[in-house]
């Protein structure tokens, strides 16, 4: 695919990135944008996290260009190698079939591209972290056959290509994942649920290019904390009240120093319960048709909007009340 006509269909189409905190209902503004006949998901409607993960394009970006050194360079570019080769081979990807295996060739090409200098070698921190099965192949190979070391893989030696043209081609790198799903529409929006950070809403989402809209979603913390204590969320809190007030102010904390100057803002329940006022509202933000159909079940999100009441306990939700206003 030319770079012209990736161009050309980024003018045409929007991405629009959702974030939040976790449990916070950015899933259901999702959904809600999926449910339009104007947008798409080409990740099985699934959060893309290959972005925002640890060792995904984001921490790339920054270890190459923000924090350089010689030796982080190469061992991030192998850990972003690794990252993408475990997405692809992972039980959720298995399960909910987000990516095929063209997501790994597409990936080899863009770690090309990136390359400026490349070359085989071991510094000590990677050598000192390789396990005892590669120390004994690289002996071999090194004393008994008796090959140069730099004939031995072990870890490719990278300098990376400019900083714009790594933008360019982490740009056309998500793209190409987009045109891998066989039900890709050129003329439709794409939605993305989490494919940033939302504590640097802006600059993390810049691999997506200029036609890109984020929004952030915020929930009443009641709600957050029911959904993470009925979901018995691993990566969060919600098995103690204490730990989750401790928990979310030191995400407000870190929420009131970020710029969100040119970032959608959502309050969840003034959204559903003004469904219809305020995705009209939402429409002209993003500068999509307002009149675009939709079959939201709005009616199961109001259902659902203050379960916590129910389900919570009194002392519980005092507890949030008092400590987080």
């Amino acid at each position: 695919m030319s770079n012209f006509y990736i161009n050309q269909l980024y003018y045409k189409m929007k991405t629009v990135i959702v974030l939040g905190t976790g449990n916070s209902g950015a899933g259901a503004i999702h959904d809600y944008l999926l449910s339009r006949e104007d947008f798409q998901s080409p990740f099985a409607g699934k959060e893309f996290r290959i972005v925002n993960d640890p060792d995904g394009i984001d921490e790339l970006y920054n270890s190459l260009y923000k924090d350089f050194s010689l030796n982080g360079c190469s061992n991030k570019i192998n850990n972003f190698e690794k990252f993408i080769k475990n997405t692809y081979k992972s039980n959720y990807n298995k399960k909910h079939k987000i990516y095929n295996k063209n997501l790994i060739y597409l990936a080899n090409k863009f770690i090309k591209k990136i390359t400026f200098i490349k070359f085989n070698g071991s510094p000590q921190f990677y050598f000192d972290k390789i396990s005892f099965f590669k120390k004994i192949n690289f002996y071999i190979n090194r004393f008994l056959l008796n090959k140069d070391a730099k004939e031995i893989n072990l870890l490719k030696m990278i300098i990376p290509c400019e900083e714009k043209l790594f933008l360019k081609y982490a740009e056309e790198f998500i793209f190409s994942i987009y045109q891998n799903d066989e039900k890709f529409n050129n003329e439709k929006n794409v939605v993305i649920e989490q494919g940033g950070n939302f504590l640097a809403p802006v600059d993390s989402t810049k691999y997506y290019g200029q036609n890109r809209k984020v929004i952030f979603v915020r929930r009443d913390p009641k709600a957050i904390f029911w959904s993470m204590k009925r979901r018995k969320s691993l990566s969060y809190p919600g098995e103690d009240v204490k730990k989750f007030v401790k928990w979310y102010k030191e995400v407000l904390n870190k929420i009131s120093n970020v710029n969100y100057e040119n970032v959608i803002q959502i309050k969840f329940e003034d959204f559903f319960q003004n469904f219809n006022i305020e995705k009209n509202k939402l429409s002209l933000k993003l500068e999509v048709d307002t009149n675009c159909k939709d079959n939201f079940d709005i009616n199961h999100t109001k259902k659902n909007l203050f379960k916590f009441k129910k389900n919570l306990s009194n002392s519980e939700i005092k507890y949030i009340d008092d400590n987080l206003n």
